[in-house]
């Protein structure tokens, strides 16, 4: 980094104040992250404002917490209006799959569609997790019982793939819903 600054820009620097100010660029970075939370928390009282009934959730980190910092760990969405289309219209049945997002924050997008009696998918909630494993699902699908009412899930259908966890976590939290998977076959040339 030092050569690459002597020349592109014509400055020479010392070692220690390079490592500062790689300090304070990383100490800028990590405020911007916990400006970024609060927007989050602000848009989660906007949504329940504009959106009453809507279930908005976010945790964060307690270890964090206990050091005094707020370090996002997980946000759950579920708009009342969504829940209402799927308790009168929609099948009962129930699609979960996860991707991975990319960028300056890295995680996972997991969602919950339904079907209409068109077979178009319809969005129920979505939930941002740090990284799919059984205890994020089993706590997107504790989220998703309560908004939909789920009980034990007698007479729901899950459609899945085998995500990490998830056989399981559906038939503890629902122990009488249906969960239907697919195992993905990769085909080689």
């Amino acid at each position: 980094m030092k050569a690459e600054l002597e020349s592109d820009f014509d400055l020479n620097m010392s070692k220690s104040k390079l490592k500062r100010a790689k300090g304070l660029a990383l100490k800028k970075l990590e405020s911007s992250f916990v400006d970024d939370s609060n927007k989050l928390e602000a848009y989660g009282q906007k949504v329940r404002q504009s959106n009453p009934r809507s279930d908005f959730v976010i945790n964060l980190s307690k270890n964090a917490l206990e050091e005094g910092k707020r370090k996002f760990l997980r946000m759950y969405i579920c708009f009342n209006a969504l829940k209402n289309g799927w308790k009168s219209d929609l099948r009962p049945l129930i699609g979960l799959d996860g991707t991975f997002r990319k960028g300056r924050f890295k995680g996972q997008l997991v969602v919950a569609i339904g079907q209409d009696c068109m077979n178009q998918f319809y969005p129920l909630a979505w939930v941002v997790v740090d990284k799919e494993t059984a205890r994020s699902w089993g706590w997107f699908l504790e989220c998703l019982k309560l908004s939909l009412e789920l009980n034990d899930g007698q007479g729901v259908t899950f459609i899945s793939d085998m995500q990490k966890g998830l056989i399981d976590v559906v038939h503890n939290i629902l122990p009488k819903a249906h969960h239907r998977y697919c195992v993905r076959h990769i085909e080689e040339n």
